[in-house]
């Protein structure tokens, strides 16, 4: 069986993730490799589904997070 990992980003760092996975795919095309690993991937997470749940800094408990339904 697959291993699957789950991580949850802003949108800010989806955006970065996005921007960085082109670039090393424009590079690789540049180099005349094989993209094809990389294009699943950027699929992948262009596919990855939105959480409904956020998580923000509660100030009452310095370092922690709490989750919040929005």
């Amino acid at each position: 069986m697959e291993e699957t990992r789950t991580i949850v980003v802003d949108k800010y760092d989806y955006k970065l993730m996005l921007n960085a996975l082109n670039e090393f795919r424009n590079n690789k095309l540049e180099q005349n490799i094989d993209t094809e690993i990389i294009d699943k991937l950027i699929i992948n997470l262009l596919n990855a589904p939105k959480n409904k749940k956020s998580l923000l800094l509660n100030k009452n408990t310095r370092g922690k997070f709490t989750v919040e339904a929005r």
